[in-house]
């Protein structure tokens, strides 16, 4: 007896096929590249509260989540996590070892929220002293562009 294929199930199959293979793309429809948060950025941070100071600091977001950031005054680095939210609007923390004269203290965790529009990237921050670090407050905004790879 031949067995043949049942035209319902090529068509079952066909679309099947068809969203698995569009899926990356239905992922990421929203975003064009302008608007993404991957890689390496400069950043420009504006403390507002409880002082007013400016620093530089670099971010680096990785796919799958991963934020490193690297302060600009004394090179502390700080690790943590990202994610886009529902709204394409980015949500970070980190946390940072701090020092006193070569002896830790405590730690920062830094609190983050941002968006990229047109390859900047602006947002708000909180970070407040945790691990023995007590009565250590800031906040405030800042703004980025990216660190765009060249070769020589």
């Amino acid at each position: 007896m031949k067995r043949s294929i049942t035209p319902p199930l090529v068509v079952i199959a066909f679309l099947i096929a068809a969203t698995i293979g569009t899926a990356p793309s239905k992922v990421f429809a929203g975003a064009d590249d302008g608007n993404r948060v991957e890689g390496s950025w400069y950043i420009t941070v504006n403390v507002t509260e409880p002082i007013q100071a400016t620093f530089d600091a670099t971010y680096a977001f990785a796919k799958g989540g991963a934020f490193t950031r690297i302060d600009g005054r004394n090179n502390a680095p700080a690790v943590g996590t990202w994610k886009y939210t529902d709204d394409g609007r980015i949500v970070f923390s980190n946390i940072l070892f701090n020092f006193t004269n070569g002896v830790r203290n405590g730690a920062i965790a830094g609190k983050f929220s941002a968006q990229v529009v047109n390859g900047t990237m602006n947002g708000t921050f909180t970070a407040d002293g945790i691990l023995g670090l007590s009565g250590f407050h800031r906040g405030g905004t800042f703004t980025g562009t990216p660190i765009v790879a060249e070769g020589p």
